[in-house]
């Protein structure tokens, strides 16, 4: 019996050892007293949580009441005894110990983004032309963003969660911008069928005119856009692109002459008028080969080389359309994190073959 229960507790410890890997959020204490506070029986991660959450609570209601304690004294000016230092050193080093179990589980999910990102890129890659799994295409857009809404509806909050921060860092939170719609209802007036993959007419409200308050559904439009960001992705492993429509730059400029002097429906229908010397910053990621190589032979190529990019003249004067590897995308989402997976004591996973 003894024997049996010894291979229970350890097979338990490595249960646990695997849920805190995967919830880091709950690494607050050393492995035997995290494991003596739940039951005996706990094995999966919904076992642990339970018997867990509860000392998560306390020891957050702790650290916050310790900082609000030597802020009122710091503020009341009242007098400190000799073991102050020592309380304000504890009570940022609870704070230092909260950010990085927090970090530590930001890390984890965008650790797990990009694996699934660069799978599904390889899996449509393999497929070729071939019609199969011809849904993993729409897959691979929704998982970077969803397909068919505007963030700014506070009807979809829920459903406009999204993982921008892959295409650009500056978009984690953002909620102006339309995905697969139609720019006949993302523009007020004026707009036809056609649906630019993603519209963002404010970059972490450093790109836009839009300030949206704490709750976010106010902003400030008594300036019109004058920068606005385009991006079309285009399916991982494409060699054909035959179509008149398949070129990159009149589909890209049919975008911008309809979203000129118009007025993109935002937060609380209020209207962000865009500006008609808005500058724009487009973007498509695609595999560069095949037909699309023909087509951008005389383009400029990106710094590193990999890329194509171009400056647009006269009525899009100051615009760009960029071509982007989705390769790239890729390593430079991953370059972006690799800070924070460093502190979090995580690596990238092994490159999936081509």
């Amino acid at each position: 019996m003894t024997e049996q229960i010894a291979e229970y507790s350890e097979a338990r410890r490595e249960d646990y050892r695997g849920f805190v890997q995967r919830y880091p959020i709950y690494d607050f204490a050393d492995e035997d007293t995290q494991l003596g506070r739940v039951p005996f029986g706990a094995r999966s991660p919904e076992e642990f949580a339970t018997g867990l959450v509860k000392y998560q609570i306390r020891r957050d209601e702790t650290r916050q009441n310790n900082i609000e304690t030597v802020i009122k004294l710091l503020e009341d000016g009242q007098s400190v005894s000799a073991t102050f230092a020592e309380t304000v050193i504890k009570a940022a080093q609870e704070v230092q110990n909260s950010e990085r179990l927090a970090l530590a589980q930001h890390v984890v999910r965008r650790k797990l983004v990009l694996e699934l990102l660069e799978r599904l890129i390889r899996r449509i890659r393999d497929r070729g032309e071939k019609e199969e799994d011809f849904h993993l295409e729409s897959t691979l857009h929704s998982l970077i963003v969803p397909m068919r809404l505007n963030g700014s509806d506070p009807s979809k909050a829920e459903a406009s969660g999204h993982d921008l921060w892959i295409v650009d860092e500056r978009l984690a939170f953002t909620r102006s911008f339309s995905s697969d719609q139609r720019l006949a209802e993302t523009l007020k007036s004026g707009g036809t069928d056609v649906r630019p993959d993603l519209l963002v007419w404010n970059l972490a409200h450093g790109l836009g005119v839009v300030e949206p308050s704490d709750n976010g559904t106010e902003f400030d439009a008594s300036e019109p856009l004058r920068k606005a960001m385009i991006v079309e992705f285009k399916r991982p492993g494409r060699t054909q692109y035959k179509k008149a429509e398949d070129l990159v730059e009149l589909q890209i400029t049919k975008y911008l002459r309809q979203l000129k002097n118009g007025e993109i429906e935002a937060f609380n229908r209020q209207s962000v008028r865009v500006a008609p010397d808005c500058i724009f910053y487009c973007y498509v990621v695609a595999d560069i080969r095949g037909d699309l190589k023909e087509q951008l032979a005389g383009w400029s190529t990106t710094a590193n080389g990999e890329g194509r990019i171009r400056a647009l003249d006269n009525e899009f004067k100051g615009s760009t359309i960029e071509v982007i590897q989705w390769q790239d995308l890729v390593n430079d989402a991953w370059a972006r994190n690799v800070a924070t997976l460093h502190a979090a004591g995580l690596s990238r996973s092994p490159k999936p073959k081509s």
